[in-house]
């Protein structure tokens, strides 16, 4: 039988992978939920004074005030359905509404001394207005002033984005080299891969940004033709070119196409992609209403350091560099984008959005065949680099699909490496194996590293496992700059791949 090429590595991107630009972790965020519908803005201190005026007249007023917004994003049932219980973690409390939700049951709660009843619309309501707030939370979260990211700290993540380009820039020339033919996956697709577990487009915005910077070099392999690098969302996307007037439909670049422009018979240009999936959905996309499409949408000639990709704000305000296009999105505003298919207008609350819940939605077309790419690259991955993903068990449906996606994988040769912070560790460049993996689990206070660590070990050879407590982005800092060495000694270690880098298929 003939092999099937799929990434070599598989990289796991957790809210671990982006706390060092100020994004919130879903521990973090149900906290600052609770402060911010008791009208506690304490955690805003420090913050750009314009974002945090902003962000309290959202909650204060334009959710309370306006009608339609009110009824939309149904601030007063969330406050009802979180007061009732104080100590409800994210899990708890998205379960329980998609329960009541999916079953069309109402909610009884005791609120400021009186019996109250919400039905199952304003349940719905509080839902959407619990997504709204976060999705606003983690927007405001990375801006060093209005509609930028802070430059000092998104800079590692975009040197990062550059080298990952570059090894794949080598890594097509030398599969050239040694005759791989073009339209095959053993040529166009990445060694690595990458699946998201973040509902943040830091990492797309980034690696989009690198890609576009190389591919303007108009970069030649050895007969000439140009060579292009593109990302693969495991499922047919809709770009929406913000900068462009036109109508006209853009889309993603999948496999289809890598195999048609690649044909030797027609030689124009040559395309590589890698795959990036977002499992739980992403801040900034969109499924159409009306003709279920999915849809992204940001500008080409934005700066990087632009945070429009996270989409548009309901408050202008909140998203300075947010552009409405159509005549259609300029009558609508409040985060309106329109359609590039049907012309339907679509909202913040038709952001395709995976919460932490039992009640897994599966009418969600393009997110189940996100998951069933996803379980393929874990199945046939021969190393997985957990990023700041720890496996948390609260999130049991991902453990259990996890579990049994690497269940067809070779234990004794399926490699592992996990990427932790544990600050007794920062300056350390050794990498714990074996038995000091056991003995830092037996001896450290650090409680949820510790438990990050004993998830991933319990579904891997532990022989296999390599553990370093650095933390990102300083696993490939080196003297404040993004190092090509430590970057491929992450990915492609030669312990792992004797033949070191670019690896052989």
């Amino acid at each position: 039988m003939p092999e099937k090429y799929w990434p070599e590595t598989i990289i796991l991107w957790g809210a671990g992978a982006t706390k060092s630009l100020g994004l919130h972790a879903t521990s973090e965020l149900i906290e600052l939920v609770f402060k911010t519908i008791q009208n506690d803005f304490s955690f805003l201190k420090g913050k750009d004074k314009h974002l945090a005026k902003y962000f309290k007249k959202l909650i204060t007023y334009d959710l309370v005030e306006d009608e339609k917004l009110a009824e939309i994003y149904d601030l007063k049932a969330l406050e009802i359905i979180m007061n009732t219980n104080t100590k409800f973690n994210i899990h708890d409390l998205f379960t329980m509404m998609d329960q009541l939700i999916n079953n069309n049951k109402g909610f009884n709660a005791f609120f400021e001394g009186k019996a109250k009843f919400l039905r199952v619309e304003r349940i719905r309501g509080a839902k959407r207005c619990l997504v709204l707030i976060i999705e606003e939370l983690e927007r405001i979260s990375v801006q060093d002033k209005p509609g930028y990211f802070d430059k000092s700290k998104i800079e590692p993540y975009f040197k990062l984005s550059k080298i990952l380009t570059q090894l794949m820039v080598e890594e097509a020339k030398e599969f050239d080299k040694r005759g791989y033919k073009r339209d095959t996956r053993k040529f166009y697709l990445y060694s690595y891969g990458i699946i998201s577990f973040n509902w943040d487009p830091v990492l797309l915005w980034n690696l989009y940004n690198a890609h576009k910077e190389e591919n303007i070099k108009k970069i030649e392999l050895h007969d000439g033709i140009t060579l292009q690098l593109f990302n693969d969302f495991g499922t047919q996307v809709a770009i929406d070119r913000r900068n462009s007037n036109d109508s006209e439909i853009y889309y993603g670049i999948d496999e289809s196409t890598c195999k048609g422009v690649n044909d030797d018979n027609y030689p124009s240009r040559i395309l590589r992609e890698g795959k990036l999936l977002f499992p739980h959905g992403m801040f900034g996309s969109r499924i159409c209403p009306e003709c279920g499409k999915s849809i992204l949408s940001f500008s080409e000639n934005c700066s990087r350091l632009s945070t429009e990709a996270f989409g548009p704000s309901i408050l202008k305000e909140l998203q300075k560099n947010w552009n409405y296009k159509t005549e259609k999105e300029k009558m609508y505003k409040r985060g309106a984008i329109e359609c590039p298919y049907c012309g339907q207008i679509t909202y913040p609350y038709d952001m395709p959005i995976i919460m932490q819940t039992l009640e897994k939605d599966t009418n969600i077309l393009s997110l189940y065949e996100i998951k069933m790419e996803m379980g393929l690259l874990m199945k046939n991955a021969k190393h997985i680099v957990f990023l700041g993903y720890s496996l948390p068990m609260d999130d049991i449906m991902v453990k259990t699909f996890f579990m049994s996606s690497i269940a067809a994988n070779d234990k004794k040769n399926l490699k592992c490496t996990v990427i932790n912070h544990d600050k007794n560790y920062i300056g350390s460049e050794k990498w714990l194996e074996g038995k000091d993996i056991i003995n830092y689990i037996n001896n450290s206070q650090n409680k949820s590293t510790v438990q990050c660590i004993k998830n991933i070990c319990n579904m891997f050879d532990i022989q296999n496992v390599r553990v370093s407590l650095k933390g990102i982005p300083d696993i490939f800092m080196e003297n404040g700059n993004c190092s090509m060495e430590k970057v491929i000694d992450l990915l492609y270690p030669k312990k792992y791949f004797k033949e070191g880098f670019p690896i052989k298929r």
